[in-house]
């Protein structure tokens, strides 16, 4: 399991990085466009830049940035001793998970359903291939892939929890640390 799992994360890492790559070389050619006298200043880069940056953004969270990474407001939670922290833990992992699936199905109708996201293209952009204008519904798609992921992060959380007891917290580590080193001692 842990083998699949560093390769997912190898894997949204480098799609991240590639799309930051693409959002560096879109710069890039935007600068050298303006600035040379004989070219042609390219309208569509400043809205590829956009469309990517979102993009990276709401992937990076879903799928690269780890929960200890976030910001969190946890004095109360570890203010608690462990059988409340289990309980904290198990009500937000609840209500995330019941916030996500509320606001899914409006969520997902306004951006995929909604007959004017399929009308309203982005004008400066076109797929290559067909030369079609992309619909604007594309610039808001990976917010719904943050919240199936949150969700299912969530769901897993609720899982964990129930069968582990409270998530570990930086200082349980620290006062761990702390209590080892005075059993060295004696």
């Amino acid at each position: 399991m842990k083998t699949i799992s560093k390769w997912f994360t190898r894997g949204a890492e480098f799609i991240a990085a590639m799309s930051l790559a693409a959002i560096f070389i879109t710069f890039l050619l935007q600068i050298i466009f303006r600035y040379v006298p004989f070219l042609e200043p390219i309208g569509w880069s400043v809205v590829l830049i956009s469309l990517l940056w979102v993009f990276v953004i709401f992937f990076g969270c879903s799928f690269i940035v780890r929960e200890q990474d976030h910001v969190t407001f946890d004095v109360v939670y570890l203010a608690a001793p462990p059988p409340v922290r289990k309980i904290l833990a198990l009500i937000t992992a609840v209500l995330m998970v019941a916030a996500m699936v509320y606001a899914f199905p409006a969520t997902y109708e306004t951006i995929f359903a909604n007959r004017l996201m399929e009308l309203k293209k982005i004008q400066t952009i076109r797929i290559p291939i067909t030369g079609d204008r992309i619909p604007i519904k594309w610039l808001f798609a990976p917010f719904v892939m943050l919240m199936v992921v949150v969700t299912l992060r969530y769901m897993w959380r609720i899982y964990t929890v129930l069968r582990f007891g409270p998530p570990e917290t930086e200082i349980d580590m620290l006062v761990g640390d702390v209590s080892d080193d005075e059993e060295a001692k004696q």
